[in-house]
């Protein structure tokens, strides 16, 4: 989710839910695409009240669209995005390059390499001075273009590729402030 989606499903919220978080539940990001409220204390929130002083609910949401660059920034900083929005982008990617373009054997480098920044996958190549620690799949042979495709797409539906990028990510993500 970006700026202007935070901003549009900000506008979607309902008075009721905006209520809610004035009664302290907190705002979450569910699966990087809508917002709801629940715990403040849950996983993916974006927003709680705390010491805010606001007292109705126009104020929240004044607040949220006036600082949606700044929240959706720093919540990406210490979340990571859903793995339904991971494998839907990824998905994307390999549409868009071909899925044997991230796949290479152990110990060459692939064409491209994979990149979470604010909560959107980009795509780099060697241009790209930080290439090498981007999310990419190794395979043990040099395979044909039909196994590696394969092997990439059992890649995204099993669930390793997201698990990749947690686990190149997850100093960050443990971060504390």
């Amino acid at each position: 989710m970006n700026a202007q989606e935070f901003k549009e499903a900000v506008n979607a919220l309902t008075e009721e839910e905006l209520t809610a978080i004035l009664q302290d539940e907190g705002l979450i990001i569910h699966q990087d695409q809508s917002l709801k409220t629940g715990p403040a204390d849950a996983a993916f929130v974006i927003y709680e009240l705390g010491d805010d002083g606001f007292t109705q609910a126009s104020e929240v949401k004044n607040y949220l669209l006036e600082n949606a660059e700044s929240l959706i920034e720093t919540y990406y900083k210490f979340n990571p995005v859903s793995k339904e929005c991971f494998n839907r982008e990824l998905q994307g990617l390999f549409n868009e390059h071909g899925q044997d373009a991230f796949v290479c054997k152990q110990g060459k480098t692939p064409q491209k390499v994979i990149f979470v920044e604010q909560g959107n996958l980009i795509v780099e190549d060697e241009s790209s001075p930080r290439f090498k620690y981007g999310i990419y799949l190794q395979v043990e042979d040099d395979s044909s273009s039909m196994v590696k495709i394969n092997k990439a797409k059992n890649w995204l539906q099993s669930g390793s590729a997201y698990g990749d990028y947690i686990s190149t990510n997850v100093c960050r993500f443990s971060a504390m402030e």
